[in-house]
């Protein structure tokens, strides 16, 4: 196989009709200086699926740091964060939807896997520096590799030896020429130009691995250098073997990005704290990113359903989680009481994606105990008068869900494999095959844990159930954080 073979492997993926028409809807838009924050909202509006996860990323609590502003519309999101940036959100949600259905390679879970933790350290990286745009720099670090895509649909097998004499010791470039006659980042420079992306993208993906990071130009694009550099830290071993060398790649980030040492102690953190809310945000679990083929996008859809479901099911639940979404945020505008719209999540936990019962556990630090306070579903009052869970870590998985700030998928929760993550108190009470946790975040802190299952006699909870549960969850947050208390 030849560069030729791959450009004409490009062709055809740049044919490819869903991703282009909305892409280049919006980047008409957002490049005409006559266009207004309704015009950009209502282009993105005309796709439900890509709707509703921008509105996730806007309303996380991340997005909320930074812009002291609950965003609730997109075209508010327009308004506070500019065209530029929800462009390119729309825009990274999109190409890495695409990536998606572009192959099923068991490779591409590495590849997604990847892509998020550079994109993690890109937006502290960008962060730190103020060089550039936090978003831009996520999204840029979230694309950075599609040339991977291209390659692998050229040819699997090919790829596959590429793996195996990589972890022999050989230079991915030197093994990616030698299959292909090309490497991913000019094949992903290819496709991004085919597929019209913006020409500063197109030049990252062209030259992340232009560069080597220990001598970097005095004059390197700070973009170019924020995704170099966080490229090349999220393939960190932080081993005692490789400790020297990466302390020397961190420093030489410091002085090339602008960023103090001192703020350089803290970006691990940074992004341990981060990355699985982008991951969350995104739609999929850090922590099981083996299953992400799997689970991403099936026939194009978003992640509200499990595969089974038809087309137009899944249409008609992602619109109904998009106007359960606005009509939370509308209430929490409008002052509406915090437990009815805390029971509209839950309702929706139940009606939409289907699970049997729904439970937000409130925490008790004064008591150190979580306490059921709302519920719904069938017999879940039930269930709720039989919990009340300590507060520490040996109580499984609702605890650690709280104590850990993450979300937790336990399918098969009575397998030996789990070694009581489900935790025996739960599992005696709630007798059910699987469930899933999130914590409800606010800015003060985790204010709860909102749990999931499909009754004792249900199906396990899918891993769609669990990633849209955490969105839930997210809703929950933003009830919660408006100075609100459930009474």
């Amino acid at each position: 196989m030849n560069s030729a073979d791959v450009f004409e492997q490009i062709e055809k993926m740049g044919g490819l009709p869903s991703l282009p028409q909305t892409l280049l809807n919006i980047q008409k838009v957002a490049s005409d200086n006559r266009s207004s924050a309704d015009d950009l909202a209502e282009c993105i509006l005309r796709d439900q699926a890509l709707t509703m996860r921008v509105l996730k990323v806007v309303s996380s609590a991340m997005y909320q740091r930074r812009n002291r502003e609950q965003v609730r519309t997109v075209r508010r999101a327009v308004i506070v964060m500019g065209f530029n940036t929800v462009r390119q959100l729309a825009l990274g949600l999109s190409v890495f939807d695409m990536m998606s259905k572009l192959s099923r390679s068991p490779q591409l879970a590495d590849i997604a896997h990847h892509s998020l933790v550079a994109a993690g350290f890109a937006q502290v990286l960008a962060e730190a520096s103020g060089k550039v745009l936090p978003e831009e720099a996520f999204v840029t670090a979230l694309v950075h590799d599609i040339g991977k895509i291209v390659l692998i649909e050229c040819s699997p097998g090919a790829m596959d030896e590429v793996q195996v004499e990589v972890a022999a010791g050989t230079h991915p470039h030197d093994s990616e020429r030698k299959h292909f006659g090309i490497t991913h980042d000019r094949a992903g420079r290819r496709l991004a130009g085919r597929w019209g992306l913006p020409v500063e993208l197109q030049n990252v993906i062209g030259e992340h691995h232009d560069i080597d990071p220990l001598s970097p130009p005095k004059n390197l694009d700070p973009l170019l250098g924020t995704i170099i550099y966080a490229n090349t830290m999220s393939r960190f071993f932080c081993t005692p073997e490789h400790q020297a060398k990466e302390n020397r790649i961190m420093h030489k980030a410091g002085r090339t990005l602008g960023i103090a040492s001192r703020r350089l102690d803290d970006i691990y953190t940074r992004v341990s704290e981060e990355i699985s809310e982008l991951a969350h945000c995104m739609g999929f679990d850090v922590g099981n990113l083996g299953d992400y083929g799997s689970i991403v996008n099936v026939d194009g859809s978003s992640n509200v359903a499990p595969k089974k479901m038809s087309s137009e099911e899944v249409a008609r639940r992602t619109a109904c989680q998009l106007d359960l979404y606005q009509r939370v945020g509308l209430g929490v505008a409008d002052g509406t009481d915090p437990r009815t719209l805390l029971e509209s999540i839950l309702e929706g936990a139940v009606n939409i994606l289907d699970f049997e019962r729904a439970i937000f556990f409130q925490a008790d630090r004064q008591a150190k105990l979580l306490r059921p306070k709302l519920w719904a579903g069938m017999d879940t009052k039930a269930l709720a008068d039989q919990l009340l869970l300590p507060m520490k870590m040996s109580t499984g998985a609702v605890a650690m869900s709280l104590l850990e700030h993450r979300a937790i998928h336990v399918p098969q929760a009575a397998s030996e494999a789990y070694q009581g993550l489900a935790g025996e108190d739960l599992l005696a009470a709630a007798r059910c095959t699987g469930f899933a946790v999130a914590p409800v975040t606010t800015p003060t802190g985790v204010a709860g844990v909102l749990y999931g299952d499909c009754g004792p006699q249900g199906a396990d909870v899918v891993a769609e159930q669990a990633h849209e549960l955490h969105g839930l969850a997210l809703q929950m947050g933003m009830v919660l954080s408006a100075n609100y208390q459930v009474s």
